[in-house]
């Protein structure tokens, strides 16, 4: 299934996500301070009405689902933002993401009158934005993007790891080919290094069902199910029923990396998991889980106001380094278009526009060929179709290469991307010719996100070197976790070793002396049962509980290397789940 650019969607229906998200509840850590369990006050009466549409059912007991924004608001700032009134703006943290307002004198009832930042897309690039075309760069944020964190799991992935393949900085960059209806084993570590699984395509949920055309990313079943599910909303204080959670796309934005299989620490046991990162939010996948609760949104909110307020970091393991840009090919324009789009630098371009509100106010500015950003210092208004037709674009003193250029709607949040790129004086003449890069399937419009920075974020030039060594990380505030299924709950120890090692599988959260059906596929795909198994049927203790020793060579015909999966079904609970583990 490919996946259009959405052109609207109103602001009141950002509904929440079943989030089965990647949190602590019901104490949670903000940004280094426990909020009690005692209410936060909700810094504007509109953050209220959002969060209340989506997560008040939850909190009432009406939605079996975790949180959208998080069971109660967190810390509030007035935060410089050179666009807003006086240069500040009303933010407040969840643990799911942020909410502001830029314009408090705004008109209420508007869609944009309260927006969400891409705190993914800063976190990973580092550009955090400071205003419409003010942007300040900062190391990319070296936190875990899910499990117990890296002081208790220091080779878990961060938010930096996926530097190197999201869809960041380079107009362009990291497309996918797509593979819809193949199984997903690309993986990542936490350096960014990418190898692949084969045998992790097995998961259920594995295999790629979506394909987002604006970002060229495929979506794997189970995150694409998460994202259209339809659940209870309360809307006006009224609870509705079999309503769309949310427009994923306004919610999450789009996918701007692969989805990606890792293995880290949940309760300090090891997952498999599959992480993808969307501009607004995080998803991941963990199969060990029960069915209502594998996948599951992360704590970007609460990263965020980490990476920003809580101190120093651990050095990151992926390459900081911007990649040189190996072509001229010139990306298709984004509701934009330039006379010359390969030009000497120094020249001055004219470059047109469309999708504005009628006589809104355009800031602009550039992305360069390193994908740092700067004020363009071009300002205009939309004409009463919303176009704007022949503006100038000087060049002088701008260095060879591929560059951008975002036309940004004050009011609309619309933005306008132009590319073009530079040579030296007098190398024009040996300019290939070039064929501008497709534009994807529905280019980017008026994009129903609250999209108020770059499409092309800055990536800092200075390389970190790489240590040698395992990081000792900071213990700058508490670990934000990845939240605990409230169903069947597996864990395998060890979870790998040779094939006459001794393996403990272990299932909870069962009905006490529940009868229950465990089986085993092996690196083939081949389902076998342990020796004296019963083809696999066993009851739970008193407790509710189940642990299975064995010794593969002995348990099993075969004992082939690879990736097993071990999966549990309860009979009279329902629950499920699975788990891999590694024979080697």
């Amino acid at each position: 299934m490919d996946i259009p650019p959405t052109t609207s969607f109103p602001r009141h229906r950002i509904s929440r996500w079943l989030l089965l998200a990647i949190c602590l509840p019901p104490l949670l850590s903000i940004g280094g301070v426990l909020a009690s369990s005692a209410p936060i006050g909700f810094a504007d009466p509109t953050f209220q009405g959002i969060w209340e549409r989506t997560d008040a059912p939850v909190l009432q007991g009406q939605a079996h689902r975790t949180w959208y924004w998080g069971p109660q608001p967190g810390q509030t700032l007035n935060e410089p933002y050179s666009g807003a009134k006086n240069g500040m703006r009303l933010v407040q943290y969840f643990d799911k993401a942020r909410m502001e307002i830029n314009n408090p004198g705004g008109d209420k009832n508007s869609d944009w009158y309260v927006t969400t930042g891409l705190l993914v897309v800063e976190m990973v690039s580092g550009k955090q934005q400071l205003g419409d075309k003010d942007f300040n760069v900062r190391k990319p944020a070296e936190i875990a993007v899910a499990g117990d964190g890296l002081a208790a799991d220091p080779d878990a992935p961060t938010y930096t790891s996926f530097r190197t393949v999201s869809s960041i900085g380079v107009p362009g960059a990291n497309r996918a080919t797509k593979l819809t209806g193949q199984a997903v084993t690309s993986t990542l570590t936490r350096a960014g290094q990418v190898g692949a699984n084969a045998a992790l395509g097995m998961y259920p949920g594995a295999k790629l069902a979506a394909y987002s055309d604006a970002t060229g990313h495929n979506i794997a079943q189970a995150m694409w199910d998460f994202l259209n599910l339809t659940g209870v909303v309360q809307q006006n204080g009224v609870l509705q029923q079999n309503q769309a959670l949310a427009n994923w796309v306004f919610a999450m934005g789009y996918p701007i990396s692969e989805p990606y299989w890792t293995r880290v620490k949940i309760g300090g046991i090891y997952n498999d998991v599959l992480v993808q990162l969307y501009e607004r939010r995080t998803l991941v996948y963990v199969p060990a889980f029960d069915k209502g609760w594998q996948v599951q949104m992360g704590n970007v909110g609460q990263h965020y106001y980490r990476w920003i307020y809580g101190g120093a970091l651990p050095t990151p393991l992926a390459p900081l380094a911007a990649p040189a840009s190996a072509s001229l090919s010139v990306p298709s324009s984004i509701d934009a278009s330039v006379g010359t789009p390969i030009a000497e630098s120094g020249a001055t371009l004219e470059i047109s526009l469309s999708g504005f509100r009628p006589g809104e106010d355009i800031v602009s500015w550039f992305t360069a060929p390193d994908t740092s950003a700067r004020d363009a210092r071009i300002n205009l208004k939309a004409g009463p179709d919303g176009k704007a037709f022949s503006v100038q674009v000087p060049t002088v003193g701008l260095a060879a290469g591929l560059w951008a250029i975002t036309f940004h709607g004050k009011g609309s949040n619309h933005e306008s991307v132009a590319y073009f790129s530079l040579v030296a004086p007098g190398a024009s003449a040996t300019v290939p010719a070039t064929k501008a890069v497709a534009t994807p399937t529905g280019a980017r419009t008026a994009q129903p996100t609250s999209r108020v920075s770059s499409p092309t974020a800055t990536r800092t030039r200075t390389a970190t070197p790489r240590p040698q060594a395992t990081v000792t990380p900071y213990a700058t505030l508490p670990a934000v976790g990845t939240e605990q299924p409230l169903g069947l709950l597996l864990s395998v120890r060890p979870g790998y070793g040779p094939p006459d090692a001794q393996f403990t599988f272990t299932v909870a959260n069962l009905a006490s002396g529940e009868p229950i059906h465990a089986k085993f596929t092996d690196p083939t795909g081949a389902v076998v049962y342990p020796a004296g198994s019963n083809n696999g049927l066993y009851s739970a203790d008193a407790a509710g509980k189940l642990s299975i020793t064995l010794v593969p060579a002995q348990a099993f015909p075969a004992a082939p290397l690879g990736t097993w999966l071990f999966e549990a079904d309860g009979d009279r609970s329902g629950l499920q789940g699975v788990i891999g583990w590694t024979v080697r």
